[in-house]
Parts: C-alpha cells; sequence; structure tokens
C-alpha cells in the first residue's frame, strides 16, 4: 500500500486536485484534530477550502452556512479545536490582507492565542504539516497556486516521515 500519493497539475490538467487534496486533509483536521497545525507558505490568499453552497460540509461545522468556506474559516475552526496554528510566510505586502483576516476572525472567537505567525524574508519552502499528514512541493497557498500554475505537491501519509518532519520543522524553529 501506497503512503503517499503525487499530484501534478496545471490549470488544463487535474486543475481541481490539489484544492480537493487540501479539502480532505482539512476535513480529517476538523474531525481528528492535530496538536499542532504548520502551514509555511511564501504567498498565502484566503483560497476557497471547501464548496458548502449545497451544505455537504455543514456536518464538519455546523455554524458554516451554505457558502464557500475559505482557508481562515478553516483555520478558525481548527483552532477551535484547541490546535495550535503555527504560519510562516514571507514578508510580503501580499500575505497583510491574510494576516488582517485570520487575526480579526480569531480574536472573534477569543482564540488569538492558537496562531504562532513569523514572517521571513528568505522562506521558499511551502508546506502543511499536521498529526496525519505531509503536503509539500511547489505550490503556493493562494488561487493561482491552487488552480492555475503548474505545481507538483507530494501528499505524505508514513507516520515515520510525518514524524521526522516535525523533528526537522522543531529544529528549524518552525
Amino acid at each position: 500500500m501506497s503512503t503517499s500519493r503525487s499530484i501534478f497539475k496545471s490549470a488544463t490538467s487535474a486543475p481541481e486536485a490539489a484544492r480537493n487534496a487540501l479539502a480532505a486533509v482539512f476535513a480529517k483536521e476538523l474531525l481528528a484534530p492535530s496538536k499542532t497545525v504548520h502551514l509555511l507558505a511564501p504567498w498565502i490568499s484566503n483560497i476557497v477550502i471547501f464548496d458548502n453552497s449545497i451544505g455537504s460540509f455543514s456536518g464538519l461545522n455546523p455554524e458554516w452556512s451554505r457558502r464557500e468556506i475559505r482557508l481562515v474559516d478553516v483555520l478558525v475552526a481548527i483552532a477551535s479545536n484547541d490546535t495550535r496554528l503555527v504560519i510562516r510566510v514571507r514578508a510580503e505586502n501580499h500575505n497583510k490582507p491574510f494576516e488582517k483576516r485570520l487575526f480579526g476572525a480569531l480574536a472573534d472567537s477569543g482564540l488569538q492565542d492558537k496562531c504562532d505567525w513569523k514572517e521571513s524574508n528568505t522562506l521558499h519552502t511551502k508546506s502543511l504539516l499536521t498529526d496525519h499528514v505531509l503536503i509539500a512541493g511547489s505550490m503556493n497557498f493562494t488561487e493561482r497556486g491552487i488552480s492555475l500554475n503548474e505545481e507538483h505537491v507530494t501528499l505524505e501519509f508514513d507516520g515515520e516521515r510525518i514524524a521526522q518532519a516535525k523533528m526537522e520543522f522543531q529544529d528549524h524553529g518552525i
């Protein structure tokens, strides 16, 4: 049995594959919360994670109305499960609206202490690490990265490799 999956995507070849993989990973995270979720992306936007227009994902969070559920909504829901968010981005103006929206939503829920946000001028790593999966590759967490650009993303489910990644993240202060 394979413990990893590779996605090669572009705007014309498997354009929804990365979004679907993220939706599956975030759904798992809401059902079986990790202690910490690490999100590293030089550029980050409030991308759509779930299309809840017909209520398909309401079971993950009954407070979600029938609408697009975006990354900020998902991260706040994850933090409400007592999960610590570790987010690393580049020190770029592009990321400021996302940071403002995320911390506003976390503050509205009394969860601002659940997020460790840091900026780095040299960050190039793109990863999402939970207790269950490591997603790594060339994709930023932006609409272009998710659905337009040619990207390669690997999902790793092997427990030993996930543990190794956690140790490496910790060693590098991530």
